[in-house]
């Protein structure tokens, strides 16, 4: 059998800063500053550990480690130690919001804890550490293999850190979601946050197997009984596939912008909606931006079946003296921008539904 290194071996713990619960964010982000601040070795960077929050030796190298490097808060160049665009991320906003996607990201299930918390309170800590493994044990198939120490020190570091960033709280040794924590989930719901990247590469596969096939304009196999995990995953695929299709340029209007984490305002617009049972083929999607995309799904502007330029609607045209009308009505006539891959061109039949059902003419 193949050793696991001992860089695969720490990631499998996820360590806690140091400091009480309530304490662990804010030393974190002092820690953040201080490395963005110093562009300190990794040795430092070990040694100020112990020096300003009196660690010993080990727990500052796992910290170092595991909960900087491992995450990806922090990267190693020449020697020297910089933020990762998540890193300063957390560092500008601090956002616990911001922290959550990178430990998700690093640290399996993280947001599990909140699909749990979201439905249910009062929960006792060994109820909620059972939901939580029947919520995520499908999703990671490797804590099917932790044994049981693992798995508690897994929990309660995720279950201290959720209670650090203010998203769960404590009372009688049940748990909740605290107001904040609340709120949060009911604006991005943690199954999509949740989400990672190799469940989005085999939700790719399956997309991309529709362009073998005729186009279908309407997707009438979609069970109702989807989570709404598997909703998520499915339309991250298709934002995946349609925007790299056109380099995260707006194929109508040709803007492209990404902020500093590399997320670029890109979005895969369904030609024929999915409140109509548009299909998520491929070739049912083009990349744009929001203001173009929401221009679109209202019909102030559509795309020629046959020749694949723009067309705006008529009644932009007594509007003159609007700057955002006229900031559509010169798209009129412009050629779509083409796709990397012929094969994944809209369809000329997806179109026509539109023009005829959506575009105001």
């Amino acid at each position: 059998m193949t050793r696991m290194s001992d860089v695969s071996k720490v990631k499998m713990t996820f360590y806690p800063m140091a400091g009480s619960v309530s304490e662990q964010f804010v030393n974190l982000l002092q820690t953040l500053e201080w490395i963005n601040s110093n562009n300190p070795t990794s040795a430092e960077i070990r040694s100020w550990l112990q020096d300003t929050f009196n660690l010993s030796h080990y727990f500052a190298r796992d910290v170092h480690t595991v909960l900087l490097i491992s995450s990806g808060l922090v990267k190693v160049k020449n020697q020297k130690s910089f933020l990762t665009p998540e890193g300063q991320t957390v560092f500008l906003t601090s956002s616990p919001a911001i922290l959550l996607e990178v430990f998700e990201k690093a640290f399996a299930g993280v947001a599990g804890f909140l699909e749990v918390l979201r439905s249910r309170d009062n929960v006792t800590t060994g109820k909620l550490k059972d939901l939580w493994f029947d919520t995520v044990k499908d999703r990671f198939p490797q804590m099917q293999g932790w044994s049981k120490r693992t798995f508690d020190n897994q929990c309660r570091h995720r279950i201290d850190w959720l209670r650090a960033m203010g998203f769960i709280e404590t009372a009688n040794g049940k748990f909740g979601l605290s107001e904040s924590g609340l709120q949060f989930v009911l604006k991005n719901p943690p199954e999509a946050i949740g989400i990672q990247p190799t469940e989005v590469k085999r939700e790719e596969k399956e997309l991309k197997k529709f362009i073998a096939q005729d186009f279908r304009p309407f997707d009438v196999s979609v069970e109702r009984t989807q989570s709404l995990r598997q909703v998520y995953v499915r339309d991250r695929a298709f934002r995946q596939i349609v925007t790299i299709q056109y380099d995260n340029f707006c194929a109508v209007c040709g803007f492209k912008l990404d902020s500093p984490r590399g997320v670029y305002e890109a979005q895969a617009a369904h030609i024929i909606p999915k409140h109509k049972r548009g299909s998520d083929d491929p070739r049912n999607g083009i990349c744009m931006c929001r203001t173009c995309h929401w221009a679109f799904d209202e019909g102030v502007i559509s795309v020629d079946a046959e020749n694949f330029f723009v067309v705006a609607a008529s009644y932009l045209k007594h509007r003159t003296s609007d700057a955002s009308a006229e900031r559509l009505l010169k798209f009129q006539g412009k050629n779509l921008r083409e796709v990397l891959n012929t094969e994944y061109a809209p369809s000329a039949r997806a179109l026509a539904w539109h023009n005829e059902q959506v575009f105001l003419g």
